[in-house]
């Protein structure tokens, strides 16, 4: 079956989470002329995502309210929204809406309502059509894109943007695959029953996924004990209400090295604790310039920094709700948590349980867990490793190529793709998980909204020049 959109102006969106209903919303809101927009999107509703998915109220987002708003220019909408419509949604918001931090699945809903807004606004003839299904391929020509789906669709139009937000590392090891009390999913509700009854469980990770997996099992009455390994021995800490820090890397040259910021930090870092500061404040003092300093780096110093500061970076910038941090925190005094450097390097099924093999600072060690939960989450970055058909597709066709560093595809800064021949796509784009290579940070909200009003505007200029002019 053929879905062959031509009129006026079309764009297909391939995902539907968070970063492609964003992108379609922005389309509708700011378009002077007629628009035919396409989600392919599997999901029954667009908006959610993987993380916004999630029917666990202990599963939270990881800010507060007033940070995470759909428009940049009013920052108390999601605030005024969550008044009016938390408690109906399940949510019993704080006193100060503004610096709570919601359920994901009640922010996920916000932004599906915020797009059947726009939809239900849509001006001069403006139309959104979901099609529940997979992307399977994609080609293009210079004027035209055609994406074929899971179901036997092909549909047809001007632009496309690749939305495909993030995916799953392959499990750990195939040894346990389908055991009952390994969990490879940490926010699959039926996994997380299973282990309900557990004296231990082993958590393979150490950042949020982490804690929305001990939130989600102290929420289930579990009782027993947790032990959490990371290669490096980080554990994320919870988000405190503290101002930005000094922008001590304005009115000078950026560093141009990954060692030079990194000394730059240490000695800021210094200077807040003299003074009886928190170091939190410092991330937030750097959150502006990171655009600049990744796309002002070169490879070299991209993967320096990849490889021996990212943890740092994301255990100290992506920081716990206070709220699941509390639970962590009452764990730990309790004496049932415990977390330190180790590698998985195998996992076994035997009469007593699952058996890990764990490479620690003393050696290698084997313990015996009545069960495990995959906690490293949707963090694989590297197209070349993704099993996905589709990104297989992509790369296998040319139309896309890996990002030299690793990271996600190639793209020009404001997010147009290049093939593998090096030629700059004119009318395909990506927004979100695909950029990191381009943008370091564009896993975040705040990002991904500033990119899908830069990329609303970028495609909606093609289609009325006249707005260049005026």
């Amino acid at each position: 079956m053929r879905i062959d959109h031509r009129p006026h102006h079309s764009i297909i969106i391939v995902g539907g989470g968070f970063a492609g209903a964003l992108t379609a919303l922005n389309l509708l809101d700011r378009t002077a002329v007629p628009l035919a927009i396409t989600i392919i999107e599997r999901r029954e509703e667009l908006g959610r995502g993987v993380a916004y998915s999630t029917t666990e109220p202990a599963h939270l987002v990881n800010g507060p309210a007033d940070n995470f708003s759909l428009y940049a220019d009013d920052p108390g909408h999601l605030s005024r929204w969550l008044s009016e419509k938390a408690i109906a949604n399940g949510w019993q918001p704080p006193e100060n809406i503004g610096s709570g931090s919601p359920p994901r699945y009640l922010y996920g809903t916000y932004v599906r309502d915020e797009l059947k807004r726009a939809v239900g606004e849509a001006r001069f003839g403006s139309s959104l059509r979901h099609i529940r299904a997979s992307a399977s391929t994609l080609s293009s020509t210079p004027h035209r894109i055609q994406v074929s789906t899971s179901e036997g669709l092909v549909v047809e139009a001007d632009e496309a943007v690749l939305a495909l937000g993030v995916f799953a590392p392959d499990p750990p090891t195939h040894g346990v695959a389908g055991h009952p009390r390994f969990a490879v999913n940490p926010w699959d509700p039926a996994a997380l029953d299973r282990l309900k009854d557990c004296e231990e469980i082993l958590l393979i990770g150490a950042s949020l996924s982490m804690v929305d997996a001990v939130a989600s099992m102290e929420a289930r009455g579990f009782h027993g004990r947790y032990r959490v390994i990371s290669r490096r021995g980080q554990f994320v800490e919870g988000r405190r209400d503290v101002a930005a820090a000094r922008d001590f890397l304005a009115d000078k040259p950026l560093p141009s090295t990954a060692r030079s910021l990194l000394s730059l930090v240490k000695t800021e870092r210094r200077a807040i604790a003299a003074s009886g500061g928190d170091w939190q404040s410092l991330p937030l003092a750097i959150r502006p310039h990171i655009l600049s300093l990744w796309q002002t780096a070169d490879d070299l110093e991209r993967l320096r920094f990849a490889r021996h500061l990212r943890a740092f970076w994301d255990v100290t910038a992506h920081r716990s709700a206070p709220e699941s941090n509390l639970i962590v925190e009452t764990v730990l005094s309790q004496g049932r948590l415990s977390h330190g450097v180790a590698r998985l390097t195998d996992l076994a099924v035997d009469k007593k349980g699952i058996t890990a093999k764990l490479k620690t600072r003393t050696g290698i060690e084997r313990h015996v867990f009545d069960g495990v939960i995959d906690c490293r989450g949707h963090q694989l970055h590297d197209w070349r490793r993704i099993s996905d058909p589709f990104i297989r597709q992509l790369l296998a066709s040319g139309e896309v190529r890996p990002h030299s560093t690793g990271f996600g595809i190639d793209a020009t800064p404001e997010g147009d793709l290049i093939d593998e021949e090096g030629r700059i796509h004119r009318n395909l784009s990506a927004i979100g998980h695909p950029l990191r290579g381009v943008a370091w940070e564009s896993s975040s909200i705040t990002e991904q909204r500033a990119q899908a009003i830069a990329l609303a505007d970028r495609i909606l200029l093609k289609f009325t020049p006249a707005r260049a002019a005026s």
